[in-house]
This record gives structure tokens, sequence and C-alpha cells, in this order.
């Protein structure tokens, strides 16, 4: 008997392409595909008809109807390969353990899961459910408070155009001799980048090393300043404010000054050396909505291709003011332009982490 016969809408939701929606299909054909080939062909439907309503190839369709007349049954036949080691129901385990421990290994996702397997086959299912192995993105870690206060201030400034090229962003950065990139990796599918579970936080190290500050505006920046020791409030004031600062933003006159949080920052000394300077309100722990951020990231990535890497500090003091002093003003200008972008990404993820 017809499937048709058996289920008569099945004709009209073939007809309409109810069916199969969505595209272009792959892979085997399933039972009820196979048993719905049989029956349109049976109710003198072509094979060129037949696959266009199902998606599918002619000679896929031509090859059940022949084993069908052959055979007088269209099941697909048993596989000749090595069996699958896994079910479907270790499969989702397997992907279960990785997205609840990112940083866990092959081996110790196979070990509760399924020992029957190699560690060989767990990786596959892993990156089959596109759970692939990447390197942590370094994060500093938010309160609910941070998130409000991160996503408020960029409500307020959402309209920003031509008012980011009239700030002036400062910041502090340490280079470190023999630095690591402390790889760590955790597994993560598309679009998982900046999960909490995928994060790594980030510290800093007391290595030998040299810290310095500067300050970039969207047509020129300071002088690096070299930070000999533990940045106080009174050394910066003295060392950094005073001979950098106030030239640097007279010279640039209408311009807005942005520093971050950090205690010497937000002293009252540097706040009343500052009061002459117009000065923009920073949410606390921003980092990724202030372009220095990666000017420094520029610096340090010159550092690590310089063909002699710095062994001691002096030197590693020479390269970062010649890496400072080397990069375009139009790469700065570039990042200034993305205010835009980065200030929308934070509202789209309430304050959150942005990439």
């Amino acid at each position: 008997m017809s499937i048709l016969a058996v289920w008569p809408g099945v004709a009209q939701a073939v007809s309409n392409n109810a069916l199969f929606p969505g595209g272009e299909k792959c892979g085997h054909l399933t039972e009820f595909e196979r048993d719905l080939v049989v029956g349109l062909r049976k109710g003198r439907f072509s094979f060129r008809d037949i696959v266009e309503r199902l998606i599918r190839n002619v000679s896929t369709a031509h090859d059940c109807w022949q084993q069908w007349s052959r055979e007088g049954t269209a099941s697909r036949r048993p596989g000749s390969g090595r069996p699958r080691g896994t079910t479907e129901r270790e499969d989702r385990r397997v992907l279960r353990t990785a997205v609840a421990h990112r940083t866990a290994s092959a081996a110790k996702i196979r070990a509760p899961v399924c020992t029957t397997v190699t560690q060989r086959t767990v990786t596959n299912r892993l990156l089959q459910g596109q759970l692939r192995t990447r390197r942590s993105v370094a994060c500093i870690p938010l309160t609910p408070n941070h998130f409000r206060l991160r996503r408020e201030w960029c409500q307020a400034r959402a309209h920003w155009r031509t008012e980011r090229t009239s700030v002036v962003f400062s910041d502090e950065r340490r280079f470190c001799l023999g630095g690591s990139d402390d790889h760590v990796l955790v597994r993560r599918r598309p679009g998982e980048r900046l999960q909490p579970t995928c994060l790594r936080p980030r510290h800093t190290g007391h290595t030998p090393g040299v810290m310095v500050w500067g300050a970039i505006s969207y047509d020129s920046r300071s002088t690096l300043v070299v930070i000999p020791r533990t940045l106080a409030t009174n050394l910066y004031v003295s060392l950094v404010i005073q001979p950098a600062v106030l030239p640097f933003m007279y010279r640039i006159q209408g311009d807005v000054f942005k520093q971050d949080n950090a205690r010497p920052h937000t002293a009252v000394v540097t706040q009343h050396a500052l009061q002459s300077v117009d000065m923009l309100p920073w949410p606390a722990r921003s980092p990724d909505r202030s372009p220095i951020e990666h000017v420094w990231d520029i610096i340090a990535r010159q550092l690590q291709c310089h063909p002699q890497p710095a062994l001691i500090v002096p030197v590693l003091t020479d390269q970062v003011q010649q890496a400072w002093n080397s990069i375009p003003q139009t790469d700065i200008r570039h990042l200034y332009d993305t205010m835009h972008e980065r200030l929308h990404a934070c509202i789209q993820n309430s304050g959150g982490y942005t990439g």
C-alpha cells in the first residue's frame, strides 16, 4: 500500500516543501524519507519531483527505489565499517562534562563518562560538538555593581561621535623581562569566548621589569614617563602630573583627561593638582573601553618579536621607549574610531565583558 494512501496529507505537505524546510540536506536518508520515496514513486512522482521536495540528490532517491525494486525493502543496509565506539547518550555526557569543566583534558573527561573508548575518541566527540581548545581570555573580575556602573556610563555616552576625539586617555603599564604568556587552554564553542567559565583572571607579577606612564590623544601623544619605583600619590604628582600631564593638556586646549580609578589617581592631592584640567569620569575596572590598553598591547607584541630580546631592565626600557615612539598616529586614530562600537558592545552585554 502506498504511503500516500495511508497518510493523505503527505502529498500536500511534500508539494509545499513543508516536511523538510531549511535548505540543503546531506547524509543518509532516514527511514521515514526512504518510505516516503517509495510511496511517492508508487504514486507516479518523478525522481526529479521527489528530490526537489525532499532536498536530496536524484541518485539518492534512485538508489533507494532500485533497492526496493530488487529486495522489496528500502531499509538501510548495515554499514561495513568499524562500529561507533560511543552511544548518543555518551556523546551528550562528554559534551556536558566538557562544558561543566572547561579546563579539563580529554583524559579527565573520558574517565567518568566512558572508559571503554580511547582518549582520541573523546577528542573527536568534542570536535564534533565544536568544543575546540582555545586560549582563555584574561579578565578583571566584575561585581554586579561594576556591571551596572559600566552600563550606565556607556548609555550616557552612546551618542558620542566627534566627542571621542577630544579625550586624552592615560594609563600605566608594567613590562617584564622574560614575561610568560601563561597559556591556559579552555574548550569552548563559537560565540562563548567571553563566557565567565572561559575567562582567566589576570594578575600582575613582581618579576624584574619597567613601569611606564603614557597618554594618547587623537592627534598626538605624550612623552613616555618611566616610573622608577612603586607609584605612590606624591610620586604620581611630582613625576607624572606636573612635568607631563599639565604641559600636555595645556598644549592641546579643549580636551578632557581620562585616568582610571587607581588610588594614586583618586587621591585628594592628585585631584587638587588636576583642578585646572577637565576630567572624564571613569567607572572602575573598565580597561576594555580605553584605547591606550591596545597601545600597550602593540608595544608588548613588538617586544616579543624584537630580534634581540632584552635581558636587563635598561635595555628593556629603551626598547619600550622606541616602540612607543614608532607607533603610527593613524593606528591610534583607528583605535579612537572604535569607541562607538565599544560603547554599544558594553550596553548590549549589560555592562559585562566585551571583545
